[in-house]
């Protein structure tokens, strides 16, 4: 069994004798890290039957005058929290002093000690006010209010908090409704039972039969071809610089003047076109009717990337790579941490030819061969950091391990072989051109990568004021991007524009988002990561989701007159409803802000307003009354986004369901209903839908489980395991991939 794997079966199954030194540290962060639940006094074990685990780190900072400063301080502490949906890593700060008295404290005092006052804490935030169930904190995750989550293990994979599965924690109410029906395993674990086979049958359906080795036998028709092949090169490729644009379209020509041939005489061509194809297949139409085909494409891109007897790797294989990466992100339901390792494999080849290497430090090369290789590793750049991101894991990559510069400010048809790269200049920075979107983005790479570094390390300390400097670095990056994209002339798309926007909204939630939790017991504190957050995400939903019937609500009609929404871009509306990685994640995660947000407002005014404790919370008259609406009516909107993503063919019924509880938990605290029940009765609802849709796209009248397996059976993963069938992937979907 491999070594990682083994210590984390060790860990979560508190091993004494795990045989792998140095995983957590030194010999007594291990022995604190594994150690049994201990029962207490009058209290047993935790709610959840585990009690959380303590390792302290090993290292302490040292004091100027070189004494250990563990003398004067506690060090750093990392409390592991088991629940039926996941393992949470809490880390307690250097020398960190609650204002509470609440700490769990581990100075001079035995792990099993220390593990018994963490279990007097938990019992004592038992008695935390919350409004109608709508809870303030976690019984599933303990202390995420007070100290800052750093890790998560979902079925022996471990992710940072950059990974979208943190952003479900800002919604406690939900989050515990969720490990309940995960621990209890009744109607509705049978109806996502139920949703598995029909996703088993939809995935099933989608499979082209193929002969390998055979490439272009699954080409549309020419007119829906030409719709494709320009709609890849109107959104991406805009943005992320692959091929020659005017070379690609010879070539598109060619392959159409005779397509038997060209899949035999040029196969590498046709792969390639095939993948712009599939790229622009999730802009065809609402419910993305070509995904088999697109599917198909990444099929055959993948066997002939991997075939035996081709030759090295080279820069238009990189190419065929960056457009594989690309279309599994639009076009499968491929996991985070698949994407994570392809994308370093991408990197790794890049330097075997040299891309990281800036042309004017190589020997002499024609200028379109030198500019394709500055965009090429501008773009290697992009993917890793989003991959990054997406997998919550640091990002491999060091500014010391390339010298590469950023592409010239060119038209591709002012590009030719004929030229050498020294006799070519770039136009003037503010002159709109093929690559104006790349350069802008490729300016804010060094403060991106420093902030995936730091979020993604296992070594940073959770420092607040080290995160708002990081902070403010990225807004000053942020605004002068914004800058240059209103300066250029013509203006950028739409599109453009607000693909920008989510690739920088990313880093402002990787930076902020593990705050969210804490702001709403210490606001004045977190106030300016919790407004950040909300802003991001309240930005991000309007142009994101499809908000027409939400002006039906008189306010919000009225706030449109005076404060018109900006426009929404029809092939970013289809991106997000169709494609899959951070096109589903990022709106998911600004959703879950808007829910945190909505329900902090609401124990605010619990606490502020002395008409709740007599009437509803939806009859009280407050000052926030507008900002309510507005953050309500983006809710629901989020769940007919997510209905929406799948009549496109998302088999991920997850999302819908868990967006279902955690609004019908706010509306009915709003209206003075226990919360508990309303998420009972919506979730039921929601799965219901999820299964009339899933059958429709399978082509079934109905699709049951006569007898529905259990916990242990083969194939569905252990009651232990509930978060990560489905929950650890891209789309929550791993209990519907074949057993």
């Amino acid at each position: 069994m491999p070594e990682e794997e083994t210590s984390v079966n060790c860990l979560r199954s508190r091993h004494k004798a795990c045989s792998y030194p140095g995983i957590h540290g030194d010999s007594a962060a291990n022995s604190a890290a594994t150690t049994p639940p201990q029962s207490q006094p009058g209290g047993g074990e935790t709610a959840l039957g585990s009690s959380p685990r303590v390792a302290v780190s090993s290292k302490a900072p040292e004091r100027d005058d070189g004494r250990d400063a563990r003398q004067d301080e506690q060090p750093r502490r990392e409390v592991w929290q088991s629940s039926i949906l996941a393992d949470v890593l809490v880390t307690i700060p250097s020398g960190f002093k609650s204002d509470t008295g609440g700490e769990p404290s581990t100075d001079s005092k035995t792990p099993t000690q220390a593990t018994a006052l963490i279990d007097q804490d938990e019992n004592a935030k038992e008695t935390r006010s919350s409004t109608h169930g709508l809870r303030t904190n976690s019984n599933a995750f303990r202390y995420m209010d007070t100290y800052p989550i750093s890790g998560i293990i979902l079925k022996k994979r471990y992710f940072f908090p950059t990974h979208w599965s943190f952003t479900t924690t800002l919604s406690p109410h939900a989050l515990d409704w969720l490990e309940r029906e995960a621990r209890n395993q009744g109607p509705i674990w049978q109806d996502l039972m139920t949703c598995k086979c029909l996703g088993r049958s939809i995935k099933s359906a989608r499979i082209l039969s193929w002969t390998q080795g055979e490439y272009g036998k699954h080409l549309p028709i020419r007119g829906v071809a030409d719709d494709l092949f320009e709609a890849y090169l109107r959104t991406f490729e805009t943005v992320y610089r692959i091929v020659h644009i005017p070379t690609s379209r010879r070539a598109y020509e060619i392959m159409w003047e005779n397509p038997g041939l060209a899949s035999i005489a040029k196969p590498a061509h046709v792969v390639q076109l095939q993948l712009c194809l599939a790229i622009g297949a999730c802009f065809h139409d609402e419910t993305f009717s070509l995904r088999p085909q697109a599917l198909q494409w990444i099929r055959e891109a993948e066997h002939w990337l991997d075939s035996s007897g081709k030759p090295r790797a080279t820069v238009f294989d990189i190419q065929t790579g960056c457009l594989l990466h690309l279309a599994r992100w639009t076009s499968q339901h491929m996991r985070e941490h698949q994407l994570w390792p392809s994308s370093g494999a991408l990197v790794r080849a890049a330097m075997s030819v040299g891309l990281h290497r800036d042309p004017a430090k190589l020997p002499s090369m024609p200028a379109l061969e030198a500019e394709m290789r500055r965009r090429l590793w501008a773009t290697i750049m992009e993917l890793v950091l989003d991959s990054s991101i997406d997998a919550g894991g640091p990002p491999m990559l060091s500014p010391d391990d390339f010298d590469c510069s950023l592409p010239l400010n060119l038209n591709d048809a002012e590009l030719d072989n004929t030229s050498n790269s020294g006799d070519v200049a770039g136009h003037d920075p503010a002159e709109f051109t093929d690559t104006s979107i790349q350069i802008a983005l490729g300016r804010t790479f060094a403060m991106r990568l420093s902030i995936a570094k730091y979020v993604n390390s296992i070594k940073s300390e959770d420092s607040h004021k080290e995160t708002l400097k990081l902070s403010s670095d990225l807004m000053a990056e942020y605004r002068s991007l914004v800058e240059s994209l209103h300066s250029l002339r013509p203006a950028p798309m739409k599109f453009q524009q607000q693909y920008c926007e989510l690739v920088m909204s990313r880093y402002i939630f990787a930076l902020h988002i593990t705050y969210m939790p804490r702001a709403l017991k210490d606001p004045a504190q977190f106030y300016s990561s919790r407004t950040l957050c909300v802003d991001t995400a309240l930005r991000l939903s309007s142009f994101s989701l499809p908000l027409s019937s939400s002006l039906e609500e008189p306010l919000l009609a009225a706030m449109q007159k005076v404060l018109p929404f900006e426009s929404q871009c029809g092939d970013w509306v289809r991106l997000v409803t169709n494609g899959s990685g951070p096109f589903r994640s990022v709106p998911f995660a600004a959703a879950m802000v808007v829910a945190a947000e909505l329900t902090a407002i609401i124990h605010q005014t619990h606490d502020t307003c002395p008409w709740m404790g007599v009437m509803p919370f939806n009859q009280t008259q407050m000052g926030s009354r507008l900002r309510i609406v507005e953050l309500l009516s983006l809710l629901r909107e989020a769940k007919k986004w997510m209905k929406a993503r799948m009549r496109a063919g998302h088999h991920n019924v997850k999302d819908l369901m868990y967006m279902t509880a955690v609004l019908a938990g706010i509306e009915a605290a709003m209206e003075g209903a226990p919360a508990e029940k309303a998420m009972d009765v919506k979730g039921r609802e929601s799965l219901a839908e999820g299964i009339r849709i899933l059958a429709e796209l399978a082509g079934t009248a109905t699709s049951t489980w006569t007898h529905p397996p259990g916990s242990c059976d083969e194939g569905f993963g252990i009651g232990s395991e509930y978060w990560s069938i489905g929950f650890s992937g891209m789309d929550w979907d791993t209990m519907l991939q074949p057993a």
